[in-house]
C-alpha cells in the first residue's frame, strides 16, 4: 500500500478548513485530485471532490456525533489544523477561565476523530495523522498559558499515540506533531491588536510582520503535504524548518 503522494489514492480529512493553512492544504489536495472532507463551523471551499461537515469543534457532543465512512483501500490522511489561541490576558487576569474551549479545540475534538480513524481502519491500511502544534508548545509565553499548555499536551499526546499503534502492529502509521513557525493568519492579526499591558510579547510579533518574517499558509501547505506524502516516519515533533 506504500505509494507515492501523486498515484496513490486518498481520503483526506481536515478540520478548520475555513481560511490560513486548512484551507491551503485543503486547496493542495484538491488540486493533486484527492477527495477532502472538511470539518468545522464555515465552509468557503466548492469544489466537485469536497464535501463539508458543519460542526462546531468546541463543542464536544458535535464531535461525538460525527460519523465518518472510512473506505479500506485507500491511504487515510487526518489532518486536525482547528486551533484556538484563547483570551491574550495573564491568567490570574482573566474574568473566567477559557482553558475547556481551548483544549477542547487544540487537543480533544482532533484526538476523537483521529480515535474514530484508528478503530476504523484494519491494522495494514496506510493511516498518517498530522495535529497543527506551535513552538508555544516547547516554551512558556506570558499570556498564553493555555495555548501553551494544549501545544505541549498534543506533543505528547501524539508520540504517546505512535507507540500505541505501533505495539498493536499497526506499520503503515505515521503521526506527526507539526510546528508552522509564525504564520500570516487572523491569529497574528490579533495577536498584533493586543495591548502590551495584556502581552509583554506584542513588539516582537509586531516585528516580525514589519519585517515580512511570517510564512504564508501556502508555503506551510505546501511542506505539510510534502511531509504527508513520505511513507518513512520522520520525528514525530517538527517543524516547518526541519522539513523544507
Amino acid at each position: 500500500m506504500k505509494t507515492s503522494l501523486f498515484y496513490v489514492k486518498k481520503m483526506v480529512i481536515i478540520t478548520g478548513t475555513s481560511k490560513g493553512i486548512g484551507k491551503a492544504v485543503t486547496e493542495n489536495y484538491l488540486a493533486l485530485g484527492q477527495k477532502v472532507i472538511g470539518i468545522g463551523r464555515t465552509k468557503t471551499i466548492d469544489h466537485h471532490n469536497y464535501q463539508h461537515l458543519f460542526i462546531d469543534l468546541s463543542k464536544q457532543k458535535e464531535v461525538a456525533s460525527i460519523q465518518l465512512s472510512i473506505p479500506i483501500d485507500e491511504e487515510i490522511i487526518f489532518i486536525h489544523n482547528a486551533g484556538v489561541l484563547g483570551e491574550i490576558k495573564r491568567f490570574s487576569d482573566q474574568a473566567s477561565t477559557d482553558l475547556q474551549t481551548i483544549f477542547q479545540v487544540n487537543l480533544f475534538s482532533g484526538a476523537q476523530l483521529l480515535q474514530n480513524v484508528l478503530k476504523s481502519c484494519p491494522l495494514d491500511q496506510v493511516v498518517k495523522t498530522l495535529f497543527v502544534s506551535s513552538g508555544a508548545g516547547k516554551r512558556p509565553i506570558p499570556s498564553w498559558a493555555g495555548y501553551c499548555a494544549s501545544k505541549a499536551a498534543v506533543d505528547l499526546f501524539l508520540q504517546t499515540i505512535q507507540l500505541e499503534e505501533l505495539e498493536k502492529g499497526r506499520t503503515d502509521f505515521y503521526c506527526y506533531s507539526f510546528a508552522p513557525g509564525v504564520v500570516d493568519t487572523a491569529m497574528q492579526t490579533s495577536i498584533r491588536s493586543t495591548k502590551k499591558t495584556d502581552f509583554s510579547s506584542v513588539e516582537q510579533f509586531k516585528d516580525l510582520h514589519k519585517d515580512g518574517a511570517l510564512n504564508s499558509p501556502q508555503k506551510v501547505a505546501e511542506t505539510m503535504v510534502k511531509l504527508l506524502s513520505i511513507n518513512q516516519q520522520k520525528p514525530i515533533v517538527c517543524s516547518l524548518k526541519d522539513i523544507e
